[in-house]
C-alpha cells in the first residue's frame, strides 16, 4: 500500500509525483515561512480517513492522567477532527487541541484493556494456544516503557485504579503524566498516537523537534518507524539533523512557495531520495553555521553514541566499530572536496595508547580521550556524584555514605579482576612494542636492520603491580584511566552501591541528567579531555 501526492512546482519539468510507501518514512525539511504547513494540511486532506495528524501546535498539557470521555465520545471527536483537518484553517490553528491529546490518552488505555480482554477471554476459554499468542507481543505500556527507555527518557509509565496512567523515575513513587515536563509529555503524545493507530496508516508528525532534545527525538522517529512498519511517516522539521540520523529516508526540501489567495500555486522544492544531498544553502538558513559531524567507536546502540550526543548537541555523532574506521571516515571527508561544507571530527577511546600513536591520529583530526572507554566517563567519581544526587532527591538517603561505598565495593570487584585486568592491558602493551618493530617507509631500500627482545612476563609482571598499587591505594580513578572496568564487576557494584536497580538504570539517568543540566555536560565533556573550540561552539 502507499499514497501518492501531485506537489505543484512551476518549473519546466512540471509537478512532483510523491509516493510514501507502508514501512517508509518521509521528512519534509525547511526554514520558516517555506510552505511545510500547507504541504502537510494537503497531505492530510489528500489521504481520506487513513492519515492520523500529530499537529505542531499541539496541546502538550493534560487535566490529568486519566481518559476523560467515553468510547462513543472518542469516535464523535474523531469524526470531528478529520473534518476539521481538511479545512484551511488547520495550517494555524487547532480547535481540537486538547481533545487530541486526551484521544491519545484514551487510545493508549484502551490498547491495553483491548489486549487483557482478549488474553481473559483466551483463558476462559482454556485455548492455552491463543493465550500464548496473545502474550508474545508487548502490550501498549511495556512497548512505550521500551521505546521511551532507549529514547533516552528515564520515566516508566504505567496504569493504577480509574485507568489514571502515572510515571515513575529511578524508582521514586508513581505521579500523574500531567506533572511530567514538556519534553517528556510530548514524547508520549507523539509515540501513544503512533503505537495505537490501525494499520496501513499514514502517520504526519508537525515538528516533533518542539520540546524535545535532539538525542531523544531521533531516535524516538527512528524506533517508532521500526515498531510500525505497517505504517507510513511524513515528519515535517525545521531539524536537518533528523533525516541526516534516518539516511534511509526520502527528503523533500522546501525553500519557498507562491500563495494563490488561501492557497499554494507553486513550490520551491526538491524530492531527495536520501539525506545526503541536502544543500548547504538550506542548512545555513535552518542553522546558521557549518554542519559538524563526529564519528565515534562503538555501535549505534552501545553506551558512546547517547552520551556523545548530549556532549556535542550541535554534531551529527556517527558510531564506527573501530578507532581505524574512525580514522578512515574522517579521511574520507576530508579528502572529498564535494563535501566542502562538513567538518569532521573523530573521537576515540585511549586504550593505554602510545604517545606517538596518539600524535599521528590528532594529525588526521582524530581526537585520542583522556579516558580508557566511555566507561570511564559514566561511572567516574564525579559523574557518580552527579547522578547520585539526582537520585537522592528523590529517595533520600546519605549521598556521601553511598559515594564511599561505591568506591569501596568497585575496588573489591577490581582487586578480584586484577589478574585479567591487568594481563589484557600487558597484552596491548606487549603487542605495540611488537608492532613498533615493523619497517617503516624507506627503512627496507635503505636495508635497516632491528634486532628486539620483547620479556613479555616483564610486561605482565610490571602490570600485575601497577594495578596492586592502584588497588591498594582505592585509586579508582587510576585504575578507570587505564583498566578495561566493563570486564570486571565494578559498575554493577556502583550502580547498586548509589541505590540504582541496575546498570542500565543508572546509565539512563546520566544521559537524562545531561538532557537538563548544561553545568553537567560542560563538567562531563572537561572530563574526556581538551577540545577544538569549533568542536564545542
Amino acid at each position: 500500500m502507499s499514497f501518492s501526492f501531485t506537489i505543484p512546482t512551476g518549473k519546466p519539468t512540471g509537478p512532483i509525483q510523491l509516493t510514501v510507501n507502508i514501512g517508509q518514512m518521509l521528512f519534509l525539511l525547511g526554514a520558516n515561512g517555506t510552505g511545510k504547513s500547507t504541504l502537510m494540511q494537503a497531505f492530510s486532506s489528500a489521504s481520506s480517513d487513513k492519515a492520523r495528524r500529530i499537529t505542531a501546535h499541539r496541546q502538550t498539557w493534560f487535566r490529568s492522567g486519566s481518559p476523560e470521555f467515553t468510547g462513543r465520545q472518542r469516535a464523535e471527536y474523531e469524526t470531528s477532527v478529520f473534518h476539521y483537518d481538511r479545512q484551511t484553517t488547520s495550517r494555524w490553528m487547532d480547535d481540537y487541541s486538547e481533545q487530541r491529546a486526551q484521544m491519545a490518552i484514551y487510545d493508549l488505555v484502551n490498547s491495553e484493556n483491548v489486549r487483557a480482554r482478549e488474553i481473559t477471554r483466551a483463558v476462559d476459554a482454556k485455548k492455552g494456544d491463543e493465550v500464548d499468542k496473545l502474550s508474545v507481543k508487548d502490550g501498549a505500556f511495556s512497548t512505550l516503557n521500551r521505546l521511551l527507555r532507549l529514547a533516552n527518557l528515564d520515566i516508566i509509565v504505567s496504569i493504577e485504579a480509574n485507568d489514571e496512567i502515572v510515571a515513575s523515575r529511578s524508582g521514586s513513587k508513581p505521579y500523574s503524566i500531567a506533572r511530567l515536563s514538556d519534553g517528556e509529555r510530548n514524547a508520549i503524545l507523539i509515540a501513544a498516537n503512533v503505537l495505537t493507530v490501525p494499520a496501513g496508516a499514514l502517520l504526519l508528525i508537525d515538528e516533533p523537534e518542539r520540546h524535545l532534545h535532539r538525542s531523544i527525538v531521533s531516535p524516538l522517529l527512528t524506533l517508532l518507524l521500526k515498531e510500525r512498519p505497517d505504517c507510513a511517516f511524513i515528519v515535517s522539521t525545521h531539524e536537518p539533523l533528523l533525516p541526516v540520523d534516518n539516511p534511509d529516508s526520502k527528503v523533500l526540501l522546501t525553500r519557498a512557495c507562491t500563495y494563490q489567495g488561501d492557497g499554494v500555486e507553486s513550490y520551491d522544492i526538491d524530492l531527495l531520495e536520501g539525506s545526503r544531498g541536502i544543500d548547504d544553502d538550506l542548512k545555513q538558513t535552518i542553522l546558521g553555521e557549518r554542519r559538524k559531524i563526529v564519528f565515534v567507536e562503538g555501535a549505534e546502540h552501545s553506551l558512546d553514541k547517547p552520551l556523545y550526543s548530549l556532549l556535542f548537541p550541535n554534531a551529527s555523532i556517527v558510531a564506527k566499530a573501530s578507532c581505524r574506521e574512525v580514522e578512515n571516515a574522517v579521511a574520507g571527508i576530508k579528502g572529498a572536496d564535494e563535501l566542502h561544507w562538513v567538518k569532521p571530527f573523530g573521537l576515540v577511546d585511549n586504550d593505554t595508547s602510545e604517545p606517538e600513536r596518539i600524535a599521528d591520529l590528532q594529525s588526521k583530526g582524530v581526537i585520542v580521550l583522556n579516558v580508557y572507554s566511555v566507561e570511564s566517563i559514566y561511572y567516574h567519581p564525579e559523574v557518580q556524584k552527579l547522578a547520585g544526587e539526582q537520585l537522592a532527591a528523590v529517595v533520600g538517603g546519605d549521598l556521601t555514605e553511598k559515594l564511599l561505598k561505591a568506591n569501596i565495593d568497585a575496588i573489591k570487584a577490581i582487586a578480584d579482576s586484577a589478574g585479567h585486568l591487568s594481563a589484557r592491558v600487558a597484552e596491548k602493551s606487549a603487542r605495540a612494542e611488537v608492532f613498533s618493530l615493523l619497517p617503516k617507509k624507506g627503512e627496507i631500500a635503505a636495508g635497516g636492520k632491528r634486532t628486539a627482545e620483547i620479556d613479555f612476563g616483564k610486561y605482565a609482571q610490571n602490570e600485575a603491580e601497577r594495578i596492586e598499587t592502584l588497588i591498594s591505594t582505592s585509586d579508582f580513578v587510576g585504575v578507570l584511566q587505564r583498566y578495561p572496568i566493563r570486564e570486571s564487576s565494578a559498575l554493577d557494584a556502583i550502580a547498586k552501591a548509589l541505590n540504582f536497580t541496575n546498570r542500565a538504570q543508572y546509565e539512563a539517568a546520566v544521559r537524562n541528567l545531561l538532557v537538563r543540566d548544561l553545568d553537567a555536560v560542560n563538567r562531563v565533556r572537561a572530563l574526556l579531555g581538551a577540545f577544538p573550540s569549533d568542536l564545542i561552539a
